[in-house]
């Protein structure tokens, strides 16, 4: 159960191995089925607030592109299988203030703001993170998503909604997870995906995914996880020697990886640049304790009418960061000055 857990499949291993314990009484057995059911409720709530976000969003005329589990998890074989931890979607950038007020009318609060998207959450269950670009501008792959609302198709049956072909929803997917493994990780969950990507639309058409994927720099990256996915979830059979790194990697980090993995790349890729660790830190911590105007604007709208509180908020942030999630905030620089100080 643990096992399955860190990976966000339990609900699904549980419900393949229900039919063969139909009467186990163990008290594991039974917090695995409670957790489980849970957990189905808790996809059943998701659903339903993704349905109310959307009509809201839309009834106020903001375009909008879900992505990711949004829509990937009805593709699953039952409700309850592919576990979401939060819903992804697209808005325009000017549609932002808007969008905050909408969402907040329909119980929904501020929770953070990062580069590219802001987090929204609604208890007991739901968690948005409303994105105005599919990538932070930093990342390496975001000019190529700069136009993605080209190629979005308009939902006829609701005015403001869009969806992304097949293709291209594949194409995000390996993105995303090619961000996750060069930082902290990735889980089987995501392997998963891959295999019910390709069980659901087999017509995608391979030449234009091979064609996006080769200008991407992904196409290997893609062709050993498709092998890995028909290995542990369609064949059934061994895995080749020369992905058993990959498999091993997979395997021992879980479903978002781990904070020791994400701080010790994010520091390897410094460490280039920045040969003196005293530089490399600073480089590391700064642009992360110390947000750009636009992005404290929008965590802290006052902002707006008095910029030169910019100081004052930047304090106001790490304070709450220390105040309400301390032990990961000292977890987090201890391994910043650790990985900092190594060498080569």
């Amino acid at each position: 159960m643990c096992f399955s857990r860190s990976h966000a499949i339990e609900a699904l291993v549980y419900r393949g191995l229900a039919p063969l314990l139909p009467h186990c009484q163990d008290p594991v057995w039974k917090q695995w089925e409670n957790w489980a059911n849970q957990l189905l409720a808790q996809s059943i709530v998701q659903l339903q607030e993704r349905d109310d976000i959307i009509h809201s969003l839309t009834a106020a005329g903001i375009h909008l592109l879900p992505v990711k589990g949004c829509w990937l998890k009805e593709r699953y074989p039952d409700l309850g299988d592919r576990q979401m931890s939060d819903l992804d979607m697209l808005i325009h950038p000017e549609d932002a203030a808007s969008a905050e007020q909408t969402l907040q009318s329909i119980g929904f609060r501020k929770e953070d703001v990062c580069f590219h998207h802001t987090t929204y959450i609604k208890p007991p269950y739901t968690a948005l993170e409303l994105h105005t670009s599919l990538l932070p501008e930093t990342h390496e792959h975001t000019l190529y998503y700069q136009a993605i609302w080209e190629k979005a198709t308009p939902v006829a049956e609701t005015p403001g909604l869009y969806r992304l072909k097949p293709e291209d929803e594949y194409l995000f997917y390996m993105v995303h997870l090619s961000k996750h493994m060069s930082e902290g990780g990735s889980g089987l969950r995501s392997i998963l995906d891959n295999r019910i990507y390709f069980r659901c639309f087999p017509d995608m058409d391979e030449s234009y995914l091979e064609k996006e994927l080769e200008g991407l720099g992904l196409l290997e990256f893609a062709r050993q996880v498709q092998v890995l996915s028909r290995c542990w979830f369609e064949t059934g059979l061994a895995i080749p020697e020369a992905l058993e790194p990959l498999a091993q990697a997979i395997c021992s980090v879980g479903t978002y990886g781990t904070l020791q993995m994400r701080t010790h790349n994010r520091m390897a890729r410094l460490r280039q640049k920045h040969p003196n660790p005293v530089m490399r830190f600073f480089a590391y911590c700064l642009p992360r304790f110390f947000r750009p105007m636009s992005v404290m604007k929008r965590r802290y709208p006052v902002l707006e009418k008095a910029p030169i509180l910019l100081p004052v908020f930047w304090v106001v942030r790490i304070a709450s960061k220390m105040l309400h999630n301390e032990k990961a905030f000292w977890q987090h620089l201890r391994l910043v000055f650790q990985e900092g100080g190594r060498r080569g």
